[in-house]
């Protein structure tokens, strides 16, 4: 196991997720595949391998032990991007199955070897703009949505909320002025379950939040 992977369990175990080795090399090879693409892509702008792993892995992994093993059904990353957090949660929960919101050609593209990479042969993308409910008609009901930095998500999520099943989760990497906004009456179909400072950030929050 090279350094990368070891790094990689390590810190899925340091959230509470236990990782198979067949699961932290299929993760190791989407990492590298960021890395090797990122140039070309500008899929990120983080590089050096520890605040990598943290900021990309680490805090996916976060959002991870807030979905139970049991839960099944789609998992929606919106505006995914670069495959992140949405890849290395759908990994660790294997029982959802991955839709990465991507409406970029060339990142849609990238995701598609992503997956790939992942060894998630039942992931898919989903090459569109996501604005509202009706754009998920094929895919609802979704069973968690995760999101972190796609534009405009402030009025998006709320509008989605309605294609959740009920209890379906939201997970949102946000500022803590998110705080705010997760309680406004546009927000009204979702509830605030918990939001916690991420590991060694001083403004950067996970929010979790379920449909009613």
């Amino acid at each position: 196991m090279s350094s990368l992977e070891e790094a990689i369990a390590a810190r899925a175990t340091a959230a509470g997720v236990l990782l198979p080795p067949v699961a932290v090399s299929r993760l190791a090879s989407h990492a590298r595949l960021v890395l090797e693409e990122s140039a070309r892509l500008h899929l990120t702008t983080i590089t050096t391998p520890a605040a990598f792993l943290e900021r990309h892995l680490g805090e996916a992994f976060e959002g991870a032990r807030h979905i139970g093993t049991d839960r099944s059904g789609t998992l929606l990353d919106l505006g995914s991007g670069n495959g992140y957090p949405g890849i290395p949660i759908a990994v660790a929960r294997p029982s959802l199955r991955a839709v990465l919101a991507e409406a970029s050609h060339k990142k849609a593209e990238f995701l598609r070897r992503a997956l790939a990479a992942a060894g998630l042969a039942g992931g898919s993308v989903l090459e569109a703009q996501v604005q509202r409910a009706t754009d998920l008609d094929a895919l609802a009901p979704i069973e968690v949505l995760v999101t972190r930095a796609a534009g405009r998500w402030e009025s998006i999520v709320p509008r989605l909320a309605s294609a959740l099943s009920p209890g379906g989760l939201v997970l949102i990497w946000a500022g803590a002025t998110a705080a705010d906004i997760v309680r406004r009456a546009s927000w009204r179909r979702l509830e605030l379950v918990s939001c916690d400072l991420l590991p060694g950030r001083t403004a950067s929050n996970l929010f979790v939040l379920t449909r009613i």
